[in-house]
């Protein structure tokens, strides 16, 4: 009896401090766990610190500004890329054009093979068909583009920068960086100075902001994400995938419903495209910011009524075949005004002003 006690003791003693580790451990909780593909890429370290607000970005804006200001900053910012284009406009517009050309054509081919009707169809499965086919190349027509965006992005990465940030230094009363570098060069030459004036004029129809300046030329000199863009990319991706197949159903659905399900229909897959469309827009700065997904998603998703009402007028460009990628380069630049209106903090003036 003594033996056994005393084992019994013993056990206790060994016991007893691993279950209060373990109760220690269950007290701090459990670390937040990023995204599968982001812990794949870099693993689950500092989340905390992913999680975190930018401090560049300020706070939401309530629901009856942000739908004004979204659709606010896509007509001034359309009337700046207009004003000021960048040499980046062909290349971007071209490979858009191809590739939403081939998504375009691979999507309706395939889903005519998949949907059409059958030769033995009933009467109520060919409507039904029929109407699937519509609503599918109805959602196709949206979607393409933003797939074609989102592979520029990827392989062409520098040409939706340099657009943005053309559009960003213009909006700061800067000159392009082509034109400063001209000048940079070229002293006190006539025909150097017409033409760098001229080439500079759209800029100087802004009011120079000193403080947007620093903050262009902090980002410009910002060495980006590097290889974490890849994972940012991967994990984007694969939420606006989620989103899309959690409202895909729902619009197929409510496409069924006479009259006023088509328009509903449309309403939701518009809706998403944009959304879609201003964080692929979006991607070149939050890529110089040095966001990361979790924050981006965040950021993204808290304002996400201001960036839809400001892409919603481009993705509904964008959607009509062959014309729609020609605007590409307008809405990249065009997201320059919801920088600064919607992200960035207002840079403070300089001293004097």
């Amino acid at each position: 009896m003594t033996t056994l006690a005393a084992r019994t003791a013993a056990s206790h003693r060994v016991v007893a401090p691993s279950l209060s580790r373990r109760r220690e451990r269950r007290a701090r909780g459990r670390r937040p766990r990023a995204p599968a593909t982001t812990r794949a890429l870099f693993g689950g370290k500092n989340d905390d610190d992913k999680n975190a607000y930018p401090s560049s970005v300020r706070a939401p804006l309530p629901l009856p500004e942000a739908i004004a200001t979204g659709l606010r900053c896509a007509l001034d910012g359309a009337k700046v890329a207009i004003a000021s284009p960048s040499e980046a406009w062909k290349p971007l517009t071209a490979a858009t054009l191809t590739a939403a050309l081939a998504l375009d054509g691979a999507g309706f081919y395939a889903a005519s093979a998949w949907l059409a009707p059958g030769d033995d169809a009933g009467a109520v499965r060919a409507l039904a068909s029929k109407v699937l086919l519509v609503a599918v190349d109805g959602a196709w027509v949206f979607v393409a583009p933003l797939i074609a965006i989102a592979i520029v992005q990827q392989v062409l990465p520098l040409l939706g920068e340099k657009i943005l940030f053309d559009a960003l230094r213009a909006t700061a009363g800067m000159p392009s960086a082509t034109v400063s570098d001209e000048d940079d060069d070229v002293d006190d030459d006539g025909d150097a100075s017409s033409s760098s004036s001229s080439s500079s004029s759209s800029s100087s129809a802004f009011v120079v902001h000193p403080g947007r300046r620093a903050r262009v030329e902090q980002l410009e000199a910002s060495p980006g994400l590097g290889i974490r863009g890849l994972g940012v990319a991967a994990s984007r991706a694969q939420s606006l995938a989620s989103l899309t197949a959690l409202v895909a159903p729902l619009g197929v659905g409510v496409s069924f419903v006479p009259v006023g399900g088509p328009i509903v229909a449309t309403a939701l897959t518009a809706a998403v495209a944009a959304y879609a469309l201003a964080w692929e827009l979006l991607d070149p700065y939050f890529d110089k910011a040095q966001v990361g997904f979790e924050q981006q998603e965040r950021v993204v998703w808290d304002n996400r009524a201001a960036l839809i009402c400001f892409a919603a007028p481009f993705a509904a460009g964008l959607a009509i075949p062959v014309v729609g990628p020609f605007g590409t380069a307008v809405a990249q630049g065009a997201a320059a005004e919801l920088v600064w209106r919607v992200l960035e903090k207002d840079p403070p003036a300089a001293s004097g002003e």
